[in-house]
């Protein structure tokens, strides 16, 4: 089996440059290009055809009017044909024409071609004119013009054959020119009498058009060739944004997520390359943040896993006894894996937006109080004040009671394990003016966060303090729990903190709940 060429597309047999972008765009703009030099061309040739023969009309009129005028003066001049045969002559080699005359009585009077060693004309028509001078009608002419010249006005007439037979029958040889002409001897001279004024024959007009034609041709090529020279170059150019997004997006789909391109505000082109460096750039920290994620869970599960294991292999090497305490600690241990694999799942379920609210009409307040009166044993027992304040007569809010409580119990026993003893932390619950949103704020008086801190403290694993416990510090999931619940209810969280004052963790509930019901 032969195999199919590289750059063929073996369905559809064509070739990928045909397929390419820059091909289509290059003969798009050559056939428009094409389409209209040659609708200039066609505009520009019909124009000149009219033009043309509207002067060809003017020059046949003028040619008859003065065939008319030479005629009319010789004939008034000597009262008679006498001299009409050189007039004819000097006009028959100005205008090419073969021209006869006859008289009022059928009579040939004159024949341009009848002697003087004249070509002959292919013709064997003649177009008839009246020979008019002085207002009145002297006879006719008959005219045959060479081919491609202009022919005079008149009427169509076969009066060459009648010419033909009336000439047989005078004996003046063959004055349709279909034979030789007699040769003109010196001692004819007298008898015809010639100008020597030499009058060169006029030029063609279907030269003329023929070459306009053939000038029009040739620029209308070369306008061609160089405009799509022009379109080459500048779809190239123009492209060529286009063929570094294609390279740098094939590198990412590679895995290569540092690739970038050049590209500058203002223009579509431009906006696609930030629009792409922003991409790659959120591709590179979400994978960045997938190897840190993944990182970090491996080592938040080691390390429970790890002790449990020790535990459990001193007891069976009998260097511990299974007592209490022991058992005491390896359940916590396996407590703390149930926690911190439920706060994994209940974070996928949330990010992923697959995390169903239950909701139903609520008393914030109360749910509020609920929640915080739960770890007041816990704050007494460090000697820690808790403040509940919350304002009468609040909307009922449409939320999940359960996801706010946990939203709640998480950032009051984050504030309670930060707060030294002694200290003080206040919950209050309160309506913005507006009276379409909830604000609960969870302030203590503990050590605080710094600033850099704070603006990772919502981050997944994050820990202000590394070297904390992890059974009493967690795992670093609570505060980015915490902010993906709010999310959820359509509200936000926020978090200010004066190192060695304390920190003010602010939650805003709208009481109408999530924008659709999750």
């Amino acid at each position: 089996m032969s195999t199919p060429c590289t750059g063929w597309d073996t369905g559809l047999a064509m070739p990928n440059w045909a397929r390419s972008l820059q091909f289509r765009l290059t003969l798009g703009f050559t056939v428009i290009l094409g389409g209209a030099l040659l609708s200039v061309s066609a505009f520009a040739y019909a124009t000149t055809e009219r033009k043309i023969d509207a002067f060809s009309d003017e020059i046949s009129v003028a040619r008859a009017e003065r065939l008319d005028q030479v005629v009319a003066d010789s004939y008034t001049k000597n009262d008679s044909w006498v001299e009409v045969q050189d007039a004819l002559v000097q006009v028959s080699r100005l205008y090419d024409w073969r021209i006869v005359i006859e008289d009022e009585r059928g009579l040939i009077v004159g024949d341009s071609h009848s002697a003087f060693d004249r070509n002959p004309l292919l013709s064997q028509f003649f177009l008839q004119r009246p020979v008019v001078v002085g207002g009145v009608q002297m006879g006719n002419f008959f005219i045959e013009t060479g081919e491609a010249f202009v022919a005079p006005p008149g009427s169509r007439s076969a009066f060459i054959r009648e010419l033909a037979n009336g000439e047989r029958e005078r004996g003046f040889g063959d004055p349709t020119g279909l034979q030789p002409p007699p040769t003109r001897e010196s001692g004819n001279d007298d008898q015809h009498p010639v100008s020597d004024i030499a009058l060169a024959a006029e030029p063609q007009l279907s030269e003329l058009a023929s070459s306009f034609n053939r000038s029009l041709l040739l620029s209308g090529l070369i306008a061609a060739l160089a405009g799509i020279g022009m379109v080459t170059f500048t779809t190239r150019r123009a492209l060529a944004p286009v063929h570094q997004l294609s390279i740098a997006a094939s590198e990412v789909a590679r895995g290569d997520l540092s690739q970038r391109v050049e590209a500058n505000a203002g223009s579509e082109l431009g906006d696609l390359g930030l629009a792409f460096n922003e991409m790659a750039g959120a591709l590179e920290d979400s994978e960045a943040e997938r190897r840190r994620l993944t990182a970090d869970i491996a080592h938040e599960l080691r390390s429970p896993l790890t002790n449990i294991q020790g535990y459990l292999e001193a007891i069976k090497d009998g260097v511990l006894e299974p007592d209490d305490g022991t058992i005491d600690t390896i359940y916590w241990q396996t407590k703390y894996l149930g926690a911190l694999v439920e706060d994994l799942r209940l974070l996928a379920l949330v990010e992923a937006g697959s995390l169903r609210l239950e909701l139903v009409e609520s008393d914030l307040s109360c749910l509020v109080r609920d929640a915080a009166e739960a770890f007041r044993p816990r704050a007494v027992e460090r000697s820690i004040t808790l403040e509940l304040t919350a304002r009468a007569g609040m909307p009922i809010a449409r939320l999940d009671p359960t996801r706010i409580r946990q939203v709640v119990s998480n950032l009051v026993e984050n504030a309670i394990t930060h707060t030294p003893e002694g200290g003080r932390v206040a919950v209050t619950v309160a309506p913005t003016p507006d009276a379409a949103t909830a604000t609960i704020s969870i302030s203590d008086t503990g050590t605080g966060i710094s600033p850099d801190d704070l603006l990772h403290v919502f981050d997944r694993f994050y820990r202000v303090d590394p070297s904390r416990n992890r059974v009493t510090g967690g795992a670093g999931l609570g505060l980015t729990i915490v902010k993906r619940l709010v999310e959820v209810h359509g509200g936000n969280v926020d978090a200010s903190s004066t190192p060695g004052s304390g920190t003010t963790f602010t939650v805003q509930i709208p009481f109408s709940g999530p924008p659709s019901d999750a």
